[in-house]
């Protein structure tokens, strides 16, 4: 992967990642606060905090998929440091997973303000669930630098900086020598 697009997927990838652990959900009914959660409680589910008390949510296993988009692209990043993987290769690897996870995101979340209406309830997104979303399209944007430096033209960029790659042999088997004499230094007058 190149250098620039992965300036932007490593940071949008720990941020994505921290996001899933804060407020994604704010939950009220007539103004009064019923529950705030996480998406790793929305994921995992489990007793939650309510403002009547504990209660016992269901949890939603694909929302875990979210969280392929940041690790693939982390380990992608590890891979391209050690110069594993190709640029183009890690750029659709991350792009796919990117869109992957904001197609989740759009399935689990486009209705919930329709349903929880029809609850008699108030669904607030928090914080947590838009930088999840924000970090996701930082990946996307990233994966496109990346794809945008491997198909253009100009000097091979690795996971370091500039390739370097040796020049061709000369004719004769070595480097040009001055002098008339291989290998001998000219000797001192006295």
């Amino acid at each position: 992967m190149s250098r620039y697009g992965n300036k932007v997927i490593g940071p949008a990838a720990a941020i994505a990642l921290v996001c899933f652990f804060l407020p994604w959900l704010f939950v009220s009914c007539e103004g009064r606060p019923l529950v705030t959660m996480s998406g790793w409680q929305l994921a995992a589910g489990g007793e939650v905090e309510t403002s009547s008390g504990s209660e016992e949510v269901e949890g939603d296993a694909e929302l875990f998929l979210t969280l392929a988009a940041p690790i693939g692209a982390l380990f992608l990043l590890f891979l391209a440091y050690q110069r594993r993987v190709a640029i183009r290769s890690g750029a659709l690897a991350t792009l796919g997973l990117a869109v992957m996870s904001l197609a989740i995101l759009y399935i689990k979340f486009s209705d919930i303000f329709s349903r929880a209406a029809e609850d008699g309830l108030t669904v607030e997104l928090k914080y947590g669930f838009w930088g999840t979303v924000l970090a996701h399209v930082a990946l996307l944007l990233g994966a496109a630098l990346n794809l945008g430096e491997a198909e253009s033209p100009g000097p091979s960029l690795g996971a370091r900086g500039p390739v370097s790659r040796p020049s061709p042999p000369r004719p004769g088997g070595g480097k040009a020598q001055s002098g008339s004499s291989r290998g001998s230094r000219p000797k001192r007058r006295e």
